[in-house]
């Protein structure tokens, strides 16, 4: 799988595009905005598969919040969703080590909430012999219900730019 740079330019860890800029908000029951930074949109060429992914660390009243979002070719300005086909993946946010978590996945097994990932703008690819690494403009927002069997309550909303 592959995973995505947002917004601006900058060359990231191991030579990748990364994030100048990125934000996620959650609101609901979670709330607070937290720095998102390396988001990163990748293209695997061997599988013709790309990734948007990026992770917040839990820390004292900060969550984990973890990005994973993989589909079919390169990545280009447009809206991946969670319904769409070739689509997979998702995010979650959790705390007090997992105890508590909120999930919107794609996972036809069991898919739970939803997530719509837009890109406005994809930029100055950074090519490897295995793909590409690119800075991206857009935003992500998604719906995350309680994980079923968690100590979690209620519904989270999360909003990230880049």
């Amino acid at each position: 799988m592959a995973l995505a740079a947002c917004g601006g330019s900058g060359i990231g860890p191991g030579g990748l595009a990364g994030s100048s800029s990125c934000s996620v908000t959650l609101t609901g029951a979670r709330s607070g905005t937290y720095d998102c930074k390396s988001a990163l949109a990748v293209w695997d060429s061997t599988k013709n598969e790309s990734g948007f992914a990026f992770t917040v660390s839990e820390a004292g009243t900060t969550p984990q919040i973890a990005v994973v979002i993989s589909f079919k070719g390169e990545p280009h300005s447009g809206t991946y969703a969670s319904t769409d086909t070739g689509v997979t993946g998702g995010t979650t946010v959790s705390i007090s080590g997992g105890s508590s978590g909120w999930v919107a996945s794609s996972d036809p097994g069991s898919p739970q909430g939803s997530f719509s990932l837009k890109f406005t703008g994809v930029s100055n690819a950074y090519s490897s012999s295995s793909g590409k690494s690119y800075n991206t403009d857009g935003s992500l927002d998604a719906t995350l219900p309680a994980i079923s069997g968690s100590a979690a309550t209620g519904t989270v909303t999360l909003h990230a730019t880049f």
